[in-house]
């Protein structure tokens, strides 16, 4: 016997009404990964009554999820299997080596098998940080490439080759290409042709029960085609070279791109069987030229300007990102970080792509995680996962600026939450309200002239339109954070006047400020869009000036000296709402993490606006096996603690010391 394996498979789904749905998938391959051309075992069925019955040569074997297999004993062909409401796979092989998955496993390669029997080779990718971009003395580099750290944390597949003719045309039945060649990468394909053969192997692997579930075929986001690209490098090309002189960009060839890439200078202005030159270090080939391929991504000239996690890109546009280069361009236009871009329905005979298997997005805020809400009109609001924890909330004695209200003391959070990454604009208070109450126009500057009640509408608005669209977290509402809420995000874990770990060198007019925020001495008496100033730690932009921000507790001056430790919610009743954070109007002292103020709910402003947040809703009365805190009178809390029944000794041992008679 060959030091090989073959083997064949029959997905069966077994249906109540005992119909059955099948799919043969063959594959064959060896030790060295070169697909075997001896003669592979047979599998056939036919139904008798409600049995299957399975007739085959070679080992049969049994599985419930197409990757654990076990040989069923004792089995002799024909084999009658009784059909129910289960679903199970069977396959014959002629070979006692280990059997190979006939799903893709996370954090191993795969070879899918598309129909007529044509391989396509994905390769897995771990999850992981790098800079994307390029650096400002990289020769060809473009000024769309701002450098910025990126983390992706979720692991995906990405094809080894480009997309090719053969294997278009076994999932699309067509091939558009202007270079005909079954190795060929197809080309002719726009954004769209390159999402519906996406879609359509999406379905055909899912029909055949052998698509890991959460998973779907896609093309790959920007940030994960660069991932893959740069395979650990940080220059032009994923060889670990550079551009070496200027002419090499366009006039003349470059040596370092010939090993990896199809380019103007040696391609003859033609597409080149895949996987010809060197691949990446991690088994990528043709990420160089050949063609260009399309990306998932909207493209914008404007990279963030901090670390990100999991980009998609921006929610809207009207060119998508093609990456790569291709046998046309010069070697400046084939750099790991070199943008392309066209609009989604054209098709060029340099253009294709290449596939990606990646866990399908949330529809809706999942914990633990970051999140975009997608609000009406295709406006995005992020929205970033807090942690519980501790933190010591309000101000030291000798902090600059402190207000007799600020006394410190140790709060206790149990529950995360989502806050917004930044101040509500005007174009996400439209998309939910329908109107723009704010006096300092701009789509991008934070919505104002908005009162705590205002604000509250908004928050259940939102909550409704997500609840419509089945996409908010059960016990979950938007509302406006509490007043510990706030400064715990605000802190970030720091304990100094500003979330930069910075303390005030002086009340009103004050460097420190600055760099976090927009406020009386730097502002010009205006608001400015959000987002311009550092974060803090945790990603949050503007938690220093710009507006202030309401939160959702009642104000009580002393209030701080008798709350709960664990999770305020502030006073039962009040006259006035708590507002943080300072604004455009404020000297440096009102702009504090520490800082609170307050003002009737009824109140507009243009200095006042707020920040939502997404958090559980919170229990009316004590709910079994979670603690509550009671609120007395005069707000005096009561903490009980929930005790899970049990069984245990009662009473004292007779040895015991001081056991009565």
């Amino acid at each position: 016997m060959r030091n090989s394996y073959y083997h064949k498979m029959l997905s069966m789904t077994c249906l109540a009404a005992g119909s059955l749905l099948a799919y043969w998938s063959v594959q064959a391959t060896d030790p060295a990964g070169v697909r075997a051309t001896a003669p592979y075992p047979t599998l056939s069925y036919e139904m008798e009554g409600s049995d299957l019955v399975l007739t085959y040569t070679g080992t049969l074997l049994q599985s419930d999820d197409a990757v654990n297999w076990t040989e069923v004993e004792s089995a002799s062909s024909p084999y009658h299997v009784r059909t129910g409401n289960e679903k199970r796979f069977f396959c014959v092989t002629l070979s006692d080596q280990p059997f190979p998955p006939l799903v893709p496993v996370p954090c191993s390669n795969f070879t899918i098998p598309l129909p007529g029997d044509v391989p396509l080779d994905i390769i897995w990718i771990d999850p992981g940080t790098f800079t994307m971009g390029s650096p400002e003395d990289e020769l060809g580099r473009a000024s769309d490439e701002g450098q910025h750290q990126v983390t992706l944390t979720k692991g995906y597949w990405l094809g080894k080759y480009e997309v090719t003719q053969a294997q278009y045309e076994a999932v699309m039945g067509s091939n558009p290409s202007e270079f005909i060649g079954a190795n060929l990468p197809v080309e002719q394909v726009s954004w769209e042709d390159a999402m519906e053969f996406c879609a359509k192997l999406t379905e055909i692997e899912q029909e055949a029960g052998i698509l890991p579930e959460g998973y779907e075929y896609t093309l790959p986001t920007e940030a994960q085609w660069e991932y893959a690209c740069r395979a650990g490098t940080t220059t032009a090309f994923n060889n670990g070279t550079n551009i070496p002189i200027i002419n090499q960009e366009d006039r003349t060839p470059c040596p370092n791109l010939d090993e990896v890439g199809w380019y103007y200078h040696n391609s003859g202005e033609k597409s080149h069987p895949v996987g010809l030159k060197q691949p990446n270090v991690w088994g990528l080939y043709d990420m160089h030229g050949n063609v260009m391929e399309w990306c998932l991504d909207w493209y914008d000239d404007d990279y963030p300007d901090s670390a990100v996690t999991d980009p998609m890109g921006p929610k809207t546009g009207d060119r998508r990102i093609r990456r790569g280069g291709n046998c046309d361009f010069y070697a400046k236009s084939c750099r790991s970080a070199y943008r392309g871009l066209g609009y989604p329905h054209i098709m060029d005979d340099n253009v294709g792509f290449r596939v990606a298997l990646a866990q399908i997005p949330p529809l809706g805020p999942v914990p633990c995680s970051n999140f975009t809400i997608p609000l009406p009109g295709d406006v995005p609001l992020d929205i970033i996962w807090i942690d519980p924890g501790t933190f010591m909330m309000g101000s030291p004695e000798d902090e600059l600026g402190r207000e007799e209200d600020e006394t410190q003391h140790e709060v206790t959070l149990t529950k995360g939450y989502w806050l917004g990454k930044y101040e509500v604009t005007q174009a996400q208070y439209e998309a939910v309200m329908g109107t723009n109450p704010s006096y300092y126009k701009g789509a991008n500057l934070p919505v104002e002239q908005v009162s705590w009640e205002d604000a509250m509408e908004f928050c259940v608005k939102l909550t409704e339109i997500e609840q419509e669209a089945g996409i908010l977290p059960e016990g979950y509402e938007y509302t406006l954070p509490t007043e510990a809420q706030w400064e715990y995000a605000c802190r970030a874990g720091t304990t100094t006047a500003l979330n930069s770990g910075k303390n005030l060198s002086d009340i009103e007019q004050c460097p420190e400020v600055d760099e976090v925020g927009w406020y009386w001495f730097n502002s010009n008496s205006m608001t400015h869009p959000v987002g311009q100033k550092r974060p803090n730690a945790w990603g949050f932009y503007d938690m220093h000036g710009n507006v202030d921000e309401w939160c959702s507790d009642w104000y009580e001056e002393d209030y701080y000296s008798i709350s709960p430790v664990t999770d305020p919610t502030g006073p039962i009743s009040g006259s006035s709402r708590i507002y943080h954070g300072g604004s455009w109007r404020d000297c440096a002292r009102d702009c504090r993490s520490a800082y609170r103020n307050m003002t009737s709910s009824a109140e507009h402003s243009s200095f006042r606006g707020f920040r939502v947040a997404l958090a559980q809703v919170p229990p009316l009365v004590p709910v079994p096996c979670s603690n509550f805190t009671i609120l007395l009178s005069g707000y005096v809390p009561l903490d009980i603690v929930w005790i899970d029944p049990g069984t245990f000794m009662l009473g004292s041992p007779e040895d015991e010391l001081g056991k009565g008679g």
